[in-house]
């Protein structure tokens, strides 16, 4: 059925005085139909595409339907859902992450020393583990480094700054052990905390740096002095030695020198019956003196020998004693 406006001539009596009428134009319904249907089409793509979801590697993807968290989670790979009804709350990655940063310490000595750290963490691949990350904590991360740095400050304060240096690795045990279970709580594990050198301020560094100078300075000086001291105990025992051995050489000499002179008297009073003992001493202290005169004037340097005015003084007074030993028939 077609319908059509008839408009009347402007010059027909009835139509003078009234407005002209004009043709309304008609959409046919096949057009209604096609662009309906091309609406639909267009719809349900968009609700087809918008349904499909693909979850990268080792991320996690937590949904709400109709703002209520969903338990099950969206883990790698292909997924559908209720576009608009569902939505992706929160994107989860189950990758190793770490926080750098840097705290201001006190040691149990008064020193104010600026630390680096730095913190491992990843939120566990469990379900639960991934809910309470999204919704038991607010900011869980931030919660966690804060209570590491809290830790770590704590630990230092009952250390000295030697014992800061030398006692790192003790440190970081310490923080994980103390923070594991916290932090698992929230759906994180802690890897590792790793604890840089200590950073202290010029002045003590320098301070350090003069007081060790000044130990190594004293046991220099320590060594040294052990080492002296070692060595003049040393030549103390060498003399000592020595002086012992010379001291045996001299007895030994003189005991050979009076067995000499034993045998010698005794030779004398076999040679010379009645002779006495007075004159065979004399006789053997006048070889002597006369021995040594002679051994000087050749050995010795001098140029000029005194001689005891007693040497012939005693000989004199033998003889004039008739204590001489008379010739041997």
């Amino acid at each position: 059925m077609r319908f059509v406006s008839i408009t009347r001539s402007a010059s027909h009596p009835e139509n003078r005085d009234r407005p002209q009428e004009k043709e309304t134009p008609v959409i046919p319904p096949i057009v209604l139909l096609t662009g309906f249907a091309v609406l639909g089409l267009f719809l349900a793509i968009c609700l087809l595409f918008g349904g499909i979801m693909i979850v990268p590697g080792r991320m996690v993807y937590v949904t709400e339907f109709l703002g209520k968290p969903q338990r099950r989670l969206l883990e790698s790979g292909l997924h559908f859902r209720i576009p608009i009804l569902t939505r992706v709350s929160y994107r989860v990655s189950l990758q190793q992450m770490q926080v750098e940063t840097s705290s201001e310490v006190k040691t149990r000595d008064d020193v104010f020393i600026e630390i680096r750290w730095v913190l491992l963490y990843s939120v566990r691949d469990d379900n639960e583990a991934v809910f309470n990350y999204a919704y038991k904590v607010s900011q869980p991360v931030k919660r966690l480094v804060f209570r590491v740095e809290n830790e770590i400050r704590q630990i230092a304060s009952t250390m000295t700054l030697a014992e800061l240096y030398s006692q790192r690795n003790e440190i970081a045990r310490r923080v994980i052990a103390d923070q594991a279970a916290d932090a698992l709580d929230s759906g994180l594990d802690i890897h590792g905390v790793t604890i840089e050198q200590p950073m202290p301020p010029r002045e003590i560094q320098e301070a350090m740096n003069n007081k060790l100078a000044a130990i190594a300075r004293k046991d220099a000086a320590q060594a040294e002095a052990e080492a002296e001291m070692v060595r003049r105990v040393g030549i103390a025992r060498a003399e000592a030695e020595s002086k012992k051995l010379q001291g045996e050489g001299i007895a030994n000499e003189r005991k050979a020198i009076a067995a000499g002179f034993a045998e010698a008297a005794e030779l004398f009073r076999l040679s010379v019956p009645g002779v006495s003992e007075e004159a065979i001493l004399t006789l053997m202290q006048n070889v002597n003196q006369a021995d040594m005169v002679v051994t000087a004037s050749r050995s010795g340097k001098a140029t000029v020998i005194f001689v005891p005015t007693d040497m012939n003084t005693g000989q004199i007074a033998a003889a004039s004693a008739g204590q001489f030993i008379p010739a041997v028939q």
